[in-house]
């Protein structure tokens, strides 16, 4: 009897295991980070890394912006974006200026050699992202674009369940 307890226990762990396999959550963490590695790997030869170009992105497209500005825009806690930002500083891709209206912040921006990285980079990473989509129809990145965008509006409706 024992023994068939536990063959069934095992049965039902690898069929929770194959069913967490075909979780949409646990898809789309597992495309996310292929699709990561994917470009980490583009942008390697410049280095630098996807969190550090997405900053420098961000920036250029913002201008100045706080540090608690780009943790919200990038959804990436503070203490990340500081290792980043020191990182991209060193490298002189960045600057931190006195914010205008709080003593407390810096106004972060771009330099000259940030604005020549992403001008040199930015080919690289679009044929990235169009190898990313070979063999996929417009009309089917355009379903997955809105079914991405609703799981998300669903994530962030139900929150962390609090």
């Amino acid at each position: 009897m024992g023994d068939e307890n536990a063959i069934r226990a095992a049965e039902g762990s690898s069929i929770m295991e194959n069913k967490h396999n075909s979780l949409i959550g646990f898809l789309v963490y597992d495309a996310q980070r292929c699709i990561f590695r994917s470009l980490e790997t583009a942008l390697k030869p410049y280095d630098i890394t996807p969190g550090q170009w997405n900053l420098i992105n961000q920036l250029e497209r913002a201008g100045e912006l706080s540090q608690k500005e780009l943790a919200q825009i990038t959804r990436k806690e503070q203490a990340t974006i500081t290792r980043y930002l020191d990182t991209l500083e060193r490298k002189g891709l960045i600057v931190r200026n006195k914010h205008k209206s709080d003593r407390r912040a810096h106004a972060i921006s771009i330099t000259d050699k940030a604005r020549e990285l992403i001008r040199v980079v930015q080919p690289a990473t679009l044929d990235r992202a169009n190898q990313l989509i070979e063999g996929i129809d417009q009309r089917e990145l355009d379903t997955f674009v809105d079914v991405l965008a609703r799981l998300k509006a669903n994530a962030e409706r139900i929150g962390d369940g609090d």
